[in-house]
């Protein structure tokens, strides 16, 4: 079984390396040094599958020898048996505790010595064996984790794109506001683990206008103040519809839904949360959203100019917006320009769009007929 497993035998008495290598050498290939220092170059060419180590050598002595190679045998689980003629306590502990396995007192019994490599080489056996089950089933998991992670994520986006597509016909918006909340949690300092979950948690923040009537969503003009308290459900909408999960993600998703047409003087909703009763991320999403809803067509509005809407930004730090986080968008307007620009046109099929327009067009006969 363990014909072809190397055992490098380390003593500075010549005799006792050739006994070693007469009764083992017919079961296993035996490497000779004669101190610690020829044993760590012996290493450097050919890893041994287990050690028998001498303690009192000249050059470097056993116990400076697991002190220098400690790492690779923890690493590697090399079973290392201390030949020793002066069994001191002291020298004992101190082997062990840099990781030898075993004890032979010398003159060696070689009847001993073969159980005892037999025994340190099928345990060193089932270690490895066992290590490597464990990274084959680590792997599985993770393959399976990163595949949930995958499909979550895509569920994710895609619940997103189905409430964008009822006032947004290209769902361009939830990609621009996705990278305009990483940038802006990046600039701030925030883990990259939180970075990447506020920008996977951003295309839900509208997910609650799917429970809001075409009739007041897509309505091109002004709204009446009923039809408006109306649209301002789709903040608990998107919270319920997003509720009664552990999940960080949809977690995450919930509070943005809920939290990012709050104000920061007070005045918004639906909650009425001043200042930094709001949670970071809806005050985040509120400067994604709004910069991004001023400077894009809309079924109620045609876009407004960059310098208008950033003097929007600009005016309301304080009132609507947390006016720290308005600084950091100032600071990352290059970055978030460039984003704009990269995603100005319809990342749709063209048959989507066009199917799109039809159902748009059925929708405002509806309307009027209504």
């Amino acid at each position: 079984m363990f014909k072809n497993k190397i055992i490098l035998a380390v003593d500075d008495e010549e005799f006792n390396l050739q006994l070693i290598e007469e009764f083992l050498g017919k079961q296993y290939i035996i490497i000779r040094a004669t101190n610690g220092q020829e044993a760590l170059e012996r290493i450097k060419q050919t890893m041994p599958d287990l050690i028998l180590l001498d303690i009192s050598m000249p050059v470097m002595d056993g116990l400076q020898f697991l002190r220098k190679f400690k790492p690779v045998l923890e690493q590697k689980h090399i079973p290392v048996i201390i030949l020793t003629g002066f069994p001191d306590r002291n020298n004992k502990l101190t082997a062990l505790s840099l990781g030898c396995w075993d004890f032979i007192s010398k003159p060696i019994d070689f009847v001993e010595l073969e159980l005892r490599v037999k025994n340190a080489l099928e345990l060193k056996s089932y270690k490895d064996s066992l290590e490597e089950r464990i990274e084959q089933r680590a792997k599985e998991l993770k393959g399976a984790y990163e595949k949930i992670k995958k499909t979550q994520l895509e569920i994710v986006r895609r619940l997103g794109k189905a409430a964008e597509f009822r006032d947004d016909e290209t769902g361009d918006h939830i990609l621009r506001t996705s990278k305009y909340v990483r940038i802006l949690a990046q600039e701030i300092g925030l883990p990259s683990h939180e970075c990447e979950l506020l920008y996977h948690a951003a295309p839900m923040h509208d997910i609650g206008k799917i429970g809001i009537p075409d009739m007041i969503l897509l309505k091109p003009g002004q709204l009446t103040k009923e039809e408006f308290e109306i649209v301002k459900l789709h903040t608990t909408i998107g919270a319920e519809i997003l509720s009664g999960t552990d999940l960080p993600l949809l977690e995450k998703a919930k509070e943005v839904a809920l939290t990012h047409h709050e104000r920061w003087n007070g005045t918004g909703y639906p909650k009425g949360l001043k200042g930094e009763e709001i949670p970071l991320s809806g005050r985040i999403m509120a400067i994604a959203d709004v910069f991004d809803a001023l400077s894009s067509d809309r079924v109620y509005k045609k876009a407004w100019p960059l310098e208008k809407a950033l003097d929007y930004m600009k005016r309301n730090a304080g009132t609507q917006f947390d006016p720290n986080l308005v600084s950091v968008f100032f600071e990352t307007l290059d970055e978030i320009l460039s984003i704009r620009q990269q995603y100005q046109n319809p990342t749709v099929k063209p048959k989507l769009i066009d199917i799109l327009e039809r159902i748009k067009e059925y929708r405002t006969k509806f309307l009027k007929i209504s």
